[in-house]
């Protein structure tokens, strides 16, 4: 999908997020607990440099944003920050020893789905509604 400028780094990082959540879905559709909780532990090693920096990169840039603006783009926004906090409890829940597959493949499908709703829903939305201005806010912070 072609993307703005502006939301390109972003995007690339979705596509990291679908590929981590669809290892999380394969493995606990395996039922297997050592690859789960490996798994698990590896999300929990990573999950602050990588995956919570993303959100706050679009906390602090898009979803600021969207909290000023109504309708559809507004609740998007608030939608997909309470997901945010879902995932950082899920991974905190991880990290203090919940390695189970069913964690996993919670995480997975909240995490795929995100991503989904983001990359077909809010990022078409914001290429549409937000200003020059607000654009180049996203490209600085991202």
């Amino acid at each position: 999908m072609k993307r703005q400028e502006q939301l390109i780094n972003l995007s690339r990082e979705h596509h990291q997020s679908l590929r981590l959540a669809k290892k999380c879905i394969d493995t606990a559709n395996s039922g297997a607990a050592g690859p789960c909780k490996a798994l698990c532990e590896e999300i929990v090693s990573i999950f602050d440099q990588e995956w919570d920096r993303h959100f706050r990169n679009e906390e602090a840039t898009i979803f600021s944003i969207t909290a000023d603006l109504s309708g559809t783009i507004h609740d998007l926004g608030e939608q997909l920050l309470e997901e945010h906090e879902r995932m950082r409890e899920m991974a905190q829940v991880m990290r203090q020893g919940k390695t189970d597959c069913s964690i996993l493949q919670d995480f997975g499908v909240l995490l795929r789905d995100h991503t989904r709703l983001e990359e077909r829903e809010l990022f078409p939305r914001v290429e549409k509604e937000f200003s020059a201005a607000q654009m180049e806010q996203i490209r600085k912070l991202t």
